[in-house]
């Protein structure tokens, strides 16, 4: 039988918790890593919905890539927490969390890799290289096989990350050929970027908006949510182990455009 703690050294030999950022947690977020596992299922973040889809499907086991437990829990209260509630759902139903954030963001096969192969890009390399290991990472840095429009690469990207729609800052109106992307929250490392033509990224606020209309460098926020393309890449890595593999169904992005 495959145990918990299988189905954890397999996520670590994609992404090793050494990679994680000191200020994160990764891992056993909760459960027993000698229980069994034969169904997974995979998510980007563990909230009610997606714990109810877990317990309907009689799985062992959740990945998320945000973690389970982030912010220290000063106390359990079932009254009216939804956190307690999830955590107290969990444990009735036996249901182990695993937990791989930024690390699997760093990881040289990880989530940026994967998104930068969802677009195709060439020459592939590390935006920000890790200090442990100069193949892994925050984020991605390739080609565009032929120049875009703004225009057009707004369409080609809405498309390959699957997006009903996307925010844009137009610093410049040149085409479009050099790409740099950060999966979740990357606005912090606009001032640090490289020379390229655009920069792809989530929770673009509106200071480091203005700030790259005045530098005049392009940025399209593709959302936080956008992180949830790392549950196909989750699901063939671990469907290796023999064990049942399916992606959470219920998920959404909790914004939406009206």
């Amino acid at each position: 039988m495959i145990t918990v703690k299988d189905v954890y050294n397999q996520l670590n030999e994609l992404a090793d918790v050494k990679l994680a950022e000191k200020w994160d947690n990764v891992g056993l977020m909760l459960g027993d890593n000698k229980s069994n596992v034969s169904k997974v299922l995979v998510c980007l973040d563990v909230t009610t919905k997606v714990v109810k889809e877990a317990i309907d499907n009689n799985v062992d086991l959740i990945v998320s890539h945000h973690p389970l437990i982030f912010k220290p829990l000063k106390s359990l209260d079932f009254t009216d927490d939804f956190k307690s509630n999830i955590i107290r759902d969990l444990i009735i139903n036996d249901i182990s969390v695993i937990s791989f954030h930024t690390n699997l963001d760093s990881a040289k096969l990880g989530l940026n890799d994967h998104l930068a192969k969802l677009l195709d890009l060439n020459n592939i390399s590390v935006l920000f290289e890790h200090n442990l290991d100069k193949e892994a990472g925050l984020g991605r840095i390739g080609q565009l096989s032929s120049p875009l429009s703004i225009n057009e690469f707004v369409d080609y990207i809405k498309e390959r990350f699957l997006l009903d729609n996307v925010s844009a800052v137009i610093g410049n109106e040149k085409d479009i050929s050099s790409v740099a992307l950060l999966g979740g929250s990357g606005a912090d490392f606009l001032y640090s970027l490289p020379d390229v033509d655009i920069y792809l990224t989530g929770d673009v606020g509106y200071h480091a908006a203005l700030d790259a209309m005045e530098m005049k460098k392009n940025i399209i926020d593709i959302g936080h949510f956008t992180e949830h393309l790392v549950k196909d890449l989750l699901v063939d890595y671990l469907t290796k182990l023999g064990v049942d593999v399916i992606k959470s169904s219920v998920e959404k992005s909790p914004f939406k455009i009206l």
